[in-house]
């Protein structure tokens, strides 16, 4: 079940049903993954606005790993929460798709390990440890946090994220408030888009943009009901997503 394609800069590791891949340069994860698949995790730190299962290890005194476990969501969560069917797993898949938008110069954390646990051939489970950003946290999260005026600025710095996903031909499934990373900088924000397991390339045509900008609104209305949190300057930061697609129709 070797990956049919290695990422440059990875390398294949196999530890009986345990599928990696690793960044060269960081050896040190394949113990973590190890302790991962045995469920014999340490404690980790709490990632501030964080989802559960996803925590922060010190691997090195240079080095922060966020480790996330693969957890199903919609209506299989109910009788499945982490296993997967499949001879292409996620991990693998998101690693390879991280790699290509950091390339063509979109924001996403840096990914050092992809692990797939197979229980039998075809059923695996998954986990993606990646570099902390430091003092980056989920937007949702910053938003409820922050005083109004910086809430647009925060939104803006990831509709621009957004955008040059797009410009790069990347579609992201589940674009919503709690799959960005933001970063309050001196001279404004910096953002990052995270959970790319379900990215894909293609044509980016104005109907992708604005089905993207549909899908953020829906997120707000989700998680903001009472638009408590979110300002006219968030909406207007994220309609910028659909706008680029008028301006290139």
């Amino acid at each position: 079940m070797t990956p049919r394609r290695i990422p440059a800069g990875f390398t294949f590791a196999r530890s009986g049903r345990l599928h990696l891949l690793v960044r060269a340069g960081a050896p040190d994860l394949v113990a973590l993954l190890r302790r991962w698949a045995a469920g014999s995790l340490p404690p980790a730190r709490a990632l501030l606005g964080g989802r559960g299962g996803v925590g922060a290890f010190q691997i090195r005194s240079d080095l922060v790993v966020v480790l996330r476990p693969y957890r199903r969501g919609g209506l299989v969560r109910r009788f499945n929460t982490t296993r997967y069917l499949g001879f292409s797993p996620r991990p693998f898949r998101e690693l390879r798709a991280s790699e290509a938008l950091r390339a063509a110069g979109v924001p996403t954390p840096e990914v050092l390990a992809a692990a797939a646990l197979w229980d039998v051939p075809g059923c695996y489970r998954g986990a993606l440890a990646s570099r902390e950003v430091p003092g980056a946290i989920n937007l949702w999260h910053y938003l409820q946090m922050a005083v109004p005026a910086e809430r647009g600025p925060a939104c803006a710095a990831a509709a621009a994220a957004t955008r040059s996903m797009h410009d790069a031909g990347a579609i992201h499934p589940d674009l919503n408030l709690q799959n960005y990373l933001v970063r309050r900088t001196p001279s404004g924000f910096d953002a990052w888009i995270i959970d790319l397991d379900g990215v894909r390339f293609a044509r980016i045509t104005p109907r992708t943009r604005r089905a993207a900008f549909a899908r953020i609104c829906r997120s707000i209305r989700k998680l903001d009901p009472e638009s408590a949190v979110m300002t006219l300057a968030c909406v207007e930061a994220f309609r910028t997503v659909a706008d680029a697609g008028a301006e290139r129709a």
